[in-house]
């Protein structure tokens, strides 16, 4: 049952659908009966049956198609319905409205929901489409929720067109509406054929409409131009046919037949079937005054156009083109455009022509309407052309010609034309790195802008001045551009604002606010603006969506910024591509992602932009140095030219890039002097996400374990403030790794990386989750169960330690936990046959092996694994990942746990403590004495980890698995009297009691072994 069923049901006792076919009414109620609990009928089958129901039986009612039944049929229904039990449900479904008297006659207020509740999402048409079709294009996604509004069988044909006809984007509408397909017959016989005869006469008036107004239609009504029956019914049959779902409107928008709806009623229409006429002329002229005075004038300029009447659609367009590229309808003004002869259109309509080409993303036409008037000596100086030629060359990234576009010609006067070149130039400057030229063009276009009064220059003005402020000042502008494009009613810039708003939070590390505007962009540009717009849109809410950790969707978001730039015409693919790398770089899948970095660098090389560029390139970098082979050139080629090209604000991110690579190389002190200066630019430019990612740079190269924890501190605190949850995560699981971690930090690591691996993430800065080591623990030596060695992830060869003393030291070490050893111990220790005179040289022989077994690359200082002073040497703990350090943290904390009474969490680290013993300490040194103290220590509290998991289980009613604890503690020790105890008693309790008298007489043999006292039988019984 679905959610929306769920919240209905606790909304009353009676719920009905009213929708039109193929909206899935039948199945939804079909769905109700799955259980059992509810009896499914038609209308027609529940009147004919006899229908006896004992009170106490009837829980559920589902009656559907009620309109094959007649008003009077339908209350009568409603009667018999009216008679079950108080607690019954009733579920109910109709094709369209039904009688008034139906609705009085049931039991109670009936709780109705329309077309609109039961229309597929654009998700779940993208679900649809990919999975039972195997379209897994994005955007053709979106034309389908387009030209279908969601109606669940509309898209059925559509994807059968698409699937296994395949058909295109261009040919998508006709493939599922040209006469004789499957979906025109059905849309004609399961739809059309359904309405009553106002219905009717009211969509063949609605094919010539967009939008269906009711007041319009009210007016063609009280003309005499629309006849539905009487004069109110017009806005009877809309509203019948918006609550049956062949009317659909946006927010805030009248309404529109639903795409596919009219484009089958325009051929019936041109087919000249009976009822679909051609609109009068008298229609025509009301409508598109109506529409035009009303403020559609795109809209009456289309009716103009199908109407046949270009010159009064040119003058509309001429007049109303600037508020109709506003509104959004750049490509309806290129469509309705090619109808006008080239020497009809006049200087306006040229502007107009050249605009929209730019706003639908065909540059080159626009430049090639804008060149000859700019040609000519009497137009090149007008303000209103060289704003929209600049904007063309903005656009493509040519910011140099848009400037010398922009420079203001002696005679500027004060028009708003006037205030939108300011602003271009100031957006052209900001470009090019001249931001101080930028604020001081920008607040000259906000004083001529508020001069001036008007609105849309106010909004242009005020975007110009927010490129170059920041915080609560670029907020501010924002805000004001906003609220005046909105008194504009432009569309189109309140989308950019939108966009440059979501940006700034996104540099601001406000990802769930970010997504918010995003979406809203995004939602918004959908419908009514350029691709260059929706494209922007689309790149901020997959970013904002990466960072919150919604990796499917984040994909999905950049797969359509390629599929719509490519589409359009656009090189604005770059953007795209870095998404779509980094999505694949964060959850570990080093390849793909590798070849989508390239993939966007190259398209961002090809139009000069930057701010893709830069953090493709540093992308690029860490892909490069994750894995078990680096290619360290290539990856310093990366850096450094990211470096090089970084504007200020994106700087951060080329510093921690260079940083990386350095510390691969083994430069220390320069990946520390990057991680540093890295650190300064991103406060500079209040850029956290830069900051958090420069911290984790700082960990990785600090000397001091405590400032490496520090740093990973403050970062997983940023991406935790800022919403960036799997960002936090990463850092926890960086701290839990670093070698001075605590048993609490190990845990919450653990518990971080399964969180991530349930997103899909695979790996963290190529070292695979959830266990491994990165940068930060370079050093890592086991000695439980056998003693190994690895740096950065690969075990040390034996040729490399140059003989048996030097593991030897590395191993009495470690068995001293960091503790100094002073040299004359260390020498009898390891030669004890020879004169300790004779042996300090070697130790010293030995020290500077070892060194340089843990440090090959020398990029750390001498003493940052072992150090040596007058007290002795010693194993810096700090540095170095121990395993048995490890074990012993996590029983402390283990033990805390428990104390605390946590003790599911205490379950898990001891599981993983037990996981984590897979021998006893230096098993391969069983006679040494310095091995003894950790090797009995580590031993008693895996014991004591062992007994804690089967007290554990035993109190959760795991039995076998308490069982299977206990075996394992008597394997071990098998003179322990509670470890018999308990065994004997879980047993008993299991039922499993030959079992338990077998493990009675083992207890007994080994009590009699040692002289102990043997247990009495009384224990079998459960009595003990």
């Amino acid at each position: 049952m679905t959610e929306q069923t769920r919240r209905l049901r606790r909304a009353g006792r009676c719920f009905i659908y009213v929708a039109a076919a193929g909206y899935g009414k039948t199945t939804t109620l079909e769905a109700l009966c799955a259980d059992g609990a509810g009896t499914y009928w038609t209308a027609e089958a529940l009147l004919a049956a006899p229908y006896d129901h004992p009170q106490a039986a009837v829980a559920r009612v589902v009656v559907d198609d009620l309109c094959a039944l007649s008003g009077p049929a339908q209350r009568h229904l409603a009667r018999e319905l009216a008679t079950l039990p108080a607690d019954a449900e009733i579920w109910l479904a109709a094709r369209r409205p039904l009688d008034p008297g139906f609705y009085a006659t049931l039991p109670g207020s009936a709780v109705e929901r329309g077309a609109a509740d039961l229309a597929l999402s654009l998700d779940q048409v993208a679900r649809v489409l990919r999975e039972e079709h195997g379209v897994a294009d994005a955007e053709l996604a979106v034309q389908v929720y387009d030209v279908t509004a969601g109606w669940p069988a509309l898209v059925q044909f559509a994807g059968e067109a698409l699937g296994r006809q395949g058909a295109g984007p261009e040919e998508l509408l006709a493939a599922i509406t040209d006469p004789g397909t499957p979906a025109a017959t059905w849309i004609g016989e399961q739809v059309l054929a359904e309405q009553p005869e106002g219905a009717a006469a009211l969509l063949d008036a609605a094919v010539a409409l967009d939008p269906v107004a009711e007041a319009l239609c009210l007016g063609l009504a009280d003309a005499g131009l629309l006849d539905t029956g009487v004069p109110a019914a017009p806005l009877h049959w809309l509203r019948s046919l918006s609550r049956a779902g062949l009317l659909v409107a946006r927010p805030g928008a009248a309404p529109r037949l639903v795409p596919v709806v009219a484009a089958v009623l325009g051929h019936r229409r041109r087919a000249g079937c009976a009822g679909t006429g051609v609109p009068s002329g008298a229609f025509v002229d009301f409508a598109a005054s109506w529409y035009s005075r009303n403020g559609h004038p795109t809209a009456a300029a289309a009716l103009l156009h199908r109407a046949g009447r270009p010159v009064q659609c040119a003058a509309m367009l001429a007049e109303h083109g600037d508020r109709m590229l506003a509104a959004g309808g750049g490509n309806e003004v290129v469509r309705l455009l090619r109808s006008i002869p080239e020497e009809q259109r006049s200087f306006d309509l040229r502007l107009v022509h050249g605009d929209a080409l730019r706003m639908t993303g065909d540059a080159a036409g626009a430049l090639r309407v804008f060149a000859p008037l700019l040609r000519d000596p009497a137009r090149s100086g007008d303000a209103g052309l060289r704003w929209r030629a600049a904007m063309v060359h903005y656009m493509r990234g040519e910011y140099a010609t848009a400037l010398e576009l922009c420079t203001p010609s002696a005679g500027t006067g004060r028009t708003v034309d006037d205030v939108l070149l300011l602003a271009c130039r100031a957006g052209a400057l900001m470009m090019l790195g001249r931001s101080s030229d930028s604020a001081a063009v920008a607040a000259d276009a906000l004083h001529l802008a508020e001069s001036h009064g008007d609105d849309r220059a106010k909004a242009a003005a005020h975007i110009a001045a927010a490129l170059g402020a920041v915080g609560a000042r670029r907020d501010e502008h924002l805000a004001a551009a906003l609220e005046a494009a909105q008194h504009a009613d432009d569309v189109v810039t309140v989308v950019r604002v939108l966009v440059n708003r979501a940006e700034g939070l996104i540099r601001d590390a406000r990802y769930p606010e970010a997504l918010r505007v995003a979406a809203r962009a995004v939602h918004t540009a959908e419908h009514s603006c350029p691709p260059g717009l929706l494209v922007a849109a689309l790149s901020n809410a997959g970013d904002a969506l990466l960072r919150l950790g919604r990796y499917d969707d984040a994909e999905r978001h950049f797969e359509r910024v390629v599929s719509v730039s490519h589409r359009a015409g656009l090189s604005r693919a770059a953007s795209g591509l870095w998404g779509i790398a980094e999505v694949r770089r964060q959850l570990g899948r080093r390849e793909q992602s590798r070849t989508a970095f390239e993939e966007a660098i190259e398209a961002a090389h090809a139009v000069a932009d930057t701010q893709v560029l830069v953090p493709a390139l540093t992308g690029l970098t860490r892909v490069l140095l994750d894995g078990p082979d680096p290619d360290l050139a290539a990856a310093r080629c990366a850096a450094e030219e990211a470096e090089r090209a970084a504007p200020e604000i994106l700087l951060p991110l080329a510093l921690v890039a260079v940083g990386w690579v350095a510390f691969a190389e083994g430069a220390l002190p320069v990946a520390q002097q990057r991680a540093a200066a890295a650190v300064t630019a991103a406060r500079t430019s209040r850029r956290a996400d830069c900051l958090a990612n420069a911290l984790e740079l700082v960990a990785a190269v600090s000397t001091d374990t405590a400032d490496a924890m520090a740093a990973l501190r403050e970062a997983e605190a940023i991406w935790r403030a800022a919403g960036a949850i799997p960002a936090a995560d990463r850092a926890l699981v960086l701290l839990g790794r670093l070698p001075g971690a605590d048993g609490a930090q190990r845990s919450t690591a653990k518990t971080a990386a399964r969180r991530l691996m349930d997103l899909g993430v695979s790996a963290i800065d190529g070292t695979r989750l959830p266990a491994g080591q990165d940068r930060s623990t370079p050093v890592r030596i086991r000695v439980l169960g056998g003693f190994e060695v690895s740096v950065d992830g690969r075990p040390v060869p034996l040729p490399a330690w140059r003989s048996r003393q030097a593991r030897s030291l590395v191993k009495i070490l470690v068995a001293r936990r960091g503790r100094p050893v002073p040299r004359l111990e260390l020498r009898e220790l390891l030669w004890p046959d020879d004169e300790p005179h004779r042996t300090a040289h070697r130790l010293s022989v030995l020290l500077s092996v070892v060194r340089t077994v843990l440090d090959p690359a020398r990029r750390w200082p001498t003493d940052h694994h072992v150090r040596a002073d007058l007290a002795g040497i010693s194993l810096d703990t700090g540095h170095v990942a121990v395993d048995a350090e490890e074990l012993l943290s996590d029983a402390a904390h283990a033990a805390l746990l428990m104390r605390t009474g946590d003790r599911a969490h205490a379950r898990e680290v001891l599981v993983e403590l037990d996981r984590l013993y897979r021998g006893d300490a230096f098993s391969d040194e069983p006679y040494e004495e310095w091995a003894d103290g950790l090797r009995e220590e580590a031993r008693a509290v895996w014991l004591r980890a062992l007994r804690d998991l089967a007290g554990l289980s035993r109190a959760a009613g795991e039995l076998d698995q308490a069982v299977t604890y206990l075996v394992w503690l008597l394997a071990i020790d098998a003179y322990d009297e509670r470890v018999h105890r308990a065994l004997v008693e879980v047993m008993v309790r299991a039922g499993r009691h030959g079992e338990a008298r077998r493990a009675f007489d083992r207890w007994c043999r080994s009590m009699r072994s040692i002289d102990a006292p043997v247990p009495t039988t009384t224990i079998l019984a459960g009595r003990a």
